[in-house]
């Protein structure tokens, strides 16, 4: 490999090169592709993975960002600003009866939604700092922050997935290997897994 793939067109050569099988349908490399994408969604939690967004909050639910996974942590903004603890949806419902209102102090997460205890007493705008998805390489999707970052977890994620296809318990073995090693060099300080996502575990992708 001359130069790290930057694109998903370029990512797909460079396997094929790496695989360096004539026998080989390509066609199987797009869904090696999308089944290492499917693993870094649950395994890899880079400080890129991080971002914020400012949610504006006038009712007890509000809507989570369209690329929302995890959250890390939450503020209502104003003077003084004011963290807001997660509890579970059980827990906000049995602290909160229906008709509080008042200044947010707690969330839960259901599905995409950020659940306030109390509801909001007047419109107000929380912060938050969040682990967002991987949107997944394709014909509409050249490349993503991702595959600008960390090429070689692309790289060494989809030949776990194509030399497990090919019953080479060996080659397979050894791209796992390099891939949990960029997975520890990749993560650092302060980045662990988020304490709420926007599903069950089992309904990930």
């Amino acid at each position: 490999m001359t130069s790290d793939p930057t694109s998903w067109s370029a990512l797909k050569t460079s396997l094929a090169n790496w695989l360096n099988r004539a026998d080989f349908n390509t066609a199987e490399i797009p869904e090696a592709i999308a089944l290492a994408e499917r693993r870094f969604q649950r395994t890899l939690f880079t400080p890129d993975r991080e971002t914020e967004a400012t949610l504006t909050a006038s009712a007890e639910a509000v809507s989570l960002p369209a690329d929302f996974w995890g959250a890390k942590a939450a503020y209502v903004d104003g003077d003084p600003k004011s963290v807001l603890e997660q509890m579970t949806l059980a827990e906000l419902r049995n602290a909160f009866p229906a008709a509080a209102t008042g200044k947010p102090r707690n969330y839960a997460i259901r599905g995409l939604s950020m659940i306030l205890g109390p509801a909001p007493d007047s419109i107000c705008s929380i912060k938050l700092t969040y682990l967002q998805t991987i949107p997944a390489l394709g014909a509409s999707q050249a490349d993503n922050w991702l595959l600008t970052a960390h090429p070689d977890a692309y790289l060494h994620g989809a030949l776990f997935e194509l030399f497990s296809l090919t019953m080479d318990e060996t080659r397979a073995a050894y791209h796992e290997g390099k891939l949990n090693l960029i997975i520890d060099e990749s993560t650092g300080p302060g980045a662990a897994a988020p304490t709420a996502r926007p599903r069950s575990a089992s309904a990930l992708p």
